[in-house]
């Protein structure tokens, strides 16, 4: 399983990479669009619609949204983000749907009294899961894009370093050293020292890339950016694992082999893309 796991993430990470920087826009789009559709129907799943004919609904519809939210904004007016309501409502509602999900995970297994009952109320949770992190990571990518082709692109992937740092020093301190259980109800193998391993080396980071960058004015405002990132990192990782618990799943699919699904490898990335893609709009002048 471990080698299987290795030999995924290295042909997947560097395609992925290759598809932001060198993609165009409508081309990366399609791409992450691609990839979200094959979450929707992952969460279909978990959301117990009846048959295969829902699910493909369900995706249909998503779809659907996609479509209609690239036409609606279009790269070139995506800047400022104060201009573009749709787009500010958007990412507003992923923020706060991200607050609501820390909430229910802390109070699960309570919590699920008033939700884990309604399928289309769980489809809808994945709606605000999927759609304003698709609309952030599209929004980080068009950044200056007039000016640089390139901007948005190491935006996106100092966001995915920062998952992926928050996942790596989970596993490398919480694997053999992890004691304490940090929600053992929601997911068991997450610990306490996990999650501070995680946000070690993410200090560590956003430490190296302060000094290439020649230790810039509002460091601050990447220290606490990436505190509050890399909760909501390992937040998102638990609220998966809460909707696969109430689904009775250990995976959330089957389309990476070593990694389980599609939503196993981007629930963070949805976590954190609407806040990262707010915090690039206010303190990069873009809002």
């Amino acid at each position: 399983m471990f080698k299987q796991r290795v030999i995924t993430a290295l042909i997947l990470a560097p395609l992925a990479l290759l598809a932001v920087f060198y993609l165009p826009l409508a081309g990366f789009a399609l791409f992450i669009s691609g990839a979200f559709l094959l979450g929707a129907w992952e969460w279909s799943g978990l959301c117990s619609l009846a048959n295969n004919a829902m699910r493909a609904v369900y995706v249909g519809v998503t779809a659907i949204i996609f479509g209609v939210l690239y036409w609606q904004l279009p790269a070139q007016v995506l800047w400022p983000l104060e201009h573009n309501v749709l787009l500010s409502s958007l990412l507003l509602a992923g923020v706060c749907w991200w607050i609501l999900a820390v909430v229910l995970v802390l109070t699960y297994p309570r919590s699920q009294t008033f939700w884990a009952k309604s399928d289309w109320g769980k489809a809808l949770m994945g709606w605000l899961t999927l759609i304003p992190a698709w609309a952030a990571i599209l929004f980080i990518r068009s950044t200056d894009y007039t000016s640089s082709t390139f901007t948005g692109a190491w935006l996106i992937f100092c966001l995915l370093a920062l998952v992926w740092a928050a996942d790596i020093g989970g596993y490398i301190v919480g694997k053999p050293f992890g004691k304490r259980k940090l929600l053992p109800r929601v997911s068991p193998g997450k610990t306490v020292e996990g999650m501070l391993g995680g946000l070690v080396l993410v200090a560590v980071v956003v430490t190296v890339v302060a000094k290439l960058q020649g230790w810039p004015a509002q460091l601050w405002v990447w220290y606490v950016s990436a505190f509050f990132l890399t909760i909501l990192s390992v937040f998102g990782d638990l609220t998966e694992s809460m909707f696969k618990r109430v689904a009775g799943k250990k995976d959330s699919g089957a389309f990476l082999p070593g990694h389980g699904g599609i939503l196993d490898r981007i629930d963070s990335l949805t976590a954190t893309a609407p806040l990262f893609a707010i915090i690039v709009a206010v303190f990069g002048g873009f809002y």
